[in-house]
């Protein structure tokens, strides 16, 4: 596998995360009782902090409040 392949993949995982990241806001958003919106909320964490980590290694920068 080629370097540039990799990190394509990796690009590619990483925007997955970060639509990931936008469905979890919109959850938290829908959340009708507390334990809802603290469930989303851990998984949008969950879900930065893998979009970040991602973006490190691509050394680019993602706005994750962006649409599409």
């Amino acid at each position: 596998m080629e370097a540039n392949e990799i990190m394509d993949r990796i690009r590619s995982a990483r925007d997955h995360a970060l639509e990931q990241e936008r469905e979890e806001r919109q959850n938290i958003a829908d959340a009708d009782t507390a334990d809802k919106q603290g469930a989303a909320s851990v998984r949008l964490a969950t879900r930065q902090a893998v979009r970040e980590a991602f973006d490190d290694i691509l050394g680019e920068s993602t706005d994750p409040a962006q649409d599409g």
